[in-house]
């Protein structure tokens, strides 16, 4: 994928943390070089695989009205482009002949970089990293070259009512927040952008105490953290200082967008402000919003279903930011039934902490026929967990986020969190989050036909 929207495309989607704890496993190690990158090593032999993943604390969050986008640019031309010692095409090519994947994503908070190579390839790996994040050779030509790449992705998010939907939750639901800002950055910017404006993001931001580095596979933890440090001390981080931001506040006023499409569905999208990611209320809103959106009866369908409301599919997600965090719902239907559904769908969130979501919280006979959506949705969120533990990628994504938004000392384990739920915490989150005054609605409907 060549770029990072999966925070706003899938905040439709639920990212489960894991190995959120600052308590290290015995086959871990975590240190901090000279020049203040941070690394965790995690050992994990059940692939003869490596899976790393560099990320920096540089995203759409770090930019201005001027320069909207250049984080994104940076990262294609990154990922796409040249070094001093090799073309992107030469760098590609080594790539696949070690066996390699790669990638990277842009953020409101971060920018990844990752390589999934097999483990006999580390020293490759690393040197690889170290060369097209640290010795990146820019050129107006090549520029130029990726900014139509850029341009032709904005063409088609505005081309997608789910994605389009999304972004404009995001753009409205951080009034006066950096988040505010679309991560493919504007049209303006990115046709002027130049080597130059590039040039000074890309040595103002990516210096090593900028930035983290996770490691997970299969290797031995000594060797790994020795190769490390021989890639990487050298790299001077200069006289660098972390720019700062503020929470983001509650939204002032509802907002209403209304568009049209050459599309044959309507699409209604509603986004919440919710808990940024060192809020101990992401727990509960992450199980809240599990008991929304899955199983084999999801409570965001109730009020469709009793209102005769058919929908062509719900996306319902939550995610944590740095400094904020967003509830997004969106849903497809018939035109007609479009004003219908905005309506008794924001009318049931604003009561949801009503709703019962334990078998506990009924009585009598009426308890033997209760659905306990909680302990349903614990259980996917156990399962899903468990299912990240397996996977290196999304281990060493987790804990290279973890070093750079973790203010929480003694963090604690993901699970064991969500374990420790129960209703009042899902009430008490439900009236804080879902049944906020303020909200963002986006609606999408079909061009008229001439």
């Amino acid at each position: 994928m060549r770029t990072g929207l999966t925070a706003l495309t899938a905040g439709l989607l639920l990212l489960t943390g894991t190995l959120q704890s600052q308590e290290e496993p015995e086959n871990s190690r975590s240190f901090v070089l000279d020049n203040g990158l941070r690394v965790f090593l995690y050992e994990k032999k059940t692939l003869p695989l490596l899976n790393f993943v560099f990320s920096v604390n540089m995203g759409s969050k770090d930019e201005t009205e001027a320069n909207s986008g250049l984080v994104h640019i940076l990262e294609h031309y990154i990922l796409f482009r040249g070094t001093k010692q090799r073309s992107g095409d030469e760098i590609a090519r080594d790539m696949r002949r070690h066996g390699a994947y790669f990638n990277a994503h842009t953020g409101l908070d971060l920018s990844s970089f990752e390589i999934i190579i097999p483990s006999e390839h580390s020293d490759f790996a690393l040197q690889t990293l170290k060369e097209i994040l640290f010795e990146l050779e820019l050129d107006q030509e090549a520029l130029e070259e990726e900014k139509q790449v850029i341009l032709e992705e904005i063409t088609q998010l505005q081309d997608d009512p789910f994605r389009l939907a999304a972004s404009l939750l995001y753009q409205n639901l951080f009034p006066g927040h950096p988040y505010r800002r679309p991560i493919y950055g504007t049209r303006e910017v990115i046709e002027g952008a130049t080597v130059e404006q590039l040039s000074q993001f890309y040595s103002g931001f990516l210096v090593p105490a900028n930035s983290a580095l996770a490691v997970v596979g299969d290797f031995s933890i000594p060797a790994m953290e020795e190769k490390i440090k021989a890639v990487f001390e050298g790299i001077s981080s200069g006289d660098f200082t972390p720019p700062s931001f503020a929470q983001c506040g509650p939204m002032p006023k509802t907002v209403k967008i209304e568009r049209k499409m050459d599309v044959q569905m309507a699409y209604l999208a509603i986004g919440l402000a919710g808990p940024d990611y060192n809020n101990v209320d992401q727990y509960a809103l992450d199980v809240l919003t599990e008991i929304f959106r899955g199983g084999i009866n999801p409570m965001i369908y109730h009020p469709l279903s009793r209102n005769r409301i058919q929908v062509g599919g719900v996306r319902m997600g939550y995610s944590a930011h740095r400094y904020g965090g967003a509830v997004t719902i969106a849903l497809s239907l018939e035109p007609k039934h479009l004003n219908r559904a905005k309506r008794e769908l924001t009318k049931y969130l604003k009561q949801a902490r009503r709703l019962n979501f334990s078998s506990d919280d009924v009585f009598g006979e009426d308890q033997l026929y209760a659905m306990d959506f909680m302990e349903s949705a614990k259980n996917r969120l156990r399962f899903r967990g468990e299912q990240a533990r397996e996977r290196g990628l999304a281990i060493a994504t987790s804990l290279a986020r973890f070093m750079l938004l973790n203010e929480i000392p003694d963090r604690g384990d993901y699970l064991d969190h969500i374990a420790g739920i129960d209703t009042t915490d899902l009430r008490t989150a439900a009236d804080k989050y879902l049944g906020q005054k303020h909200s963002v609605i986006v609606t999408i409907e079909p061009n008229k036909k001439k």
